[in-house]
């Protein structure tokens, strides 16, 4: 009986898909940033990218078409409150199609500034958040867009985790019954900065 030859490549390690799909630059430098730095293993493929859309709910779609072409096992979409329009939809939309929802209120600076204190204040607009943004160490030539912020803010990540969690358990409980997309201040970011870090183990 011949012996069948022994294949010379090893077999290669199936990879888990992550989809984030971000509605602005600023976000996608930061989570690129993130996952460069974990250093992420090789079973586990985290693609970023910026949304060609301009509005949350076309954000979801354009997700939902990748993950259609590109077959994501799983999906995040980055989108900012921002006074847009649609964010209802948004929302609906990306929980018919089992696609998790980062959303910040005012923007996406809030969580920033979760890095230096536990703040539950709303922001009527981004240039207001920006502007109390700058007041903090290291912060006070925010521009934005700009790639160093994950290394600026790094070493304030658990502080962040923390205020994000307790920021978000106060407002939600002071808004009772109001919906998470009209909720300000609000991000669950953190949420989605420890699914990468678990991600390493």
């Amino acid at each position: 009986m011949t012996k069948r030859p022994k294949n010379k490549f090893k077999e290669r390690e199936l990879k888990s898909k992550v989809l984030i799909l971000c509605e602005g630059l600023t976000e996608k430098n930061y989570f690129n940033a993130l996952k460069e730095d974990l250093g992420l293993p090789k079973t586990i493929a985290v693609n970023v990218f910026q949304s060609n859309k301009v509005d949350c709910k076309g954000v979801v779609e354009e997700a939902i078409k990748k993950a259609k072409k590109e077959g994501f096992e799983e999906i995040f979409v980055v989108f900012d409150h921002d006074n847009q329009a649609k964010r209802d939809e948004a929302f609906k939309l990306a929980k018919t199609k089992n696609i998790t929802v980062i959303f910040s209120s005012i923007c996406f600076e809030g969580w920033y500034l979760l890095h230096y204190k536990n703040s539950t204040k709303a922001f009527t607009s981004e240039a207001e958040l920006e502007k109390e943004l700058k007041k903090c160490a290291g912060m006070e030539n925010y521009e934005k867009n700009n790639f160093k912020h994950y290394s600026i803010l790094k070493d304030k990540i658990t502080t962040a985790k923390s205020n994000a969690e307790k920021s978000r358990i106060t407002v939600v409980q002071n808004n009772e019954g109001t919906d998470v997309f009209d909720l300000n201040p609000f991000t669950n970011v953190d949420e989605l900065v420890i699914y990468l870090e678990n991600q390493k183990q």
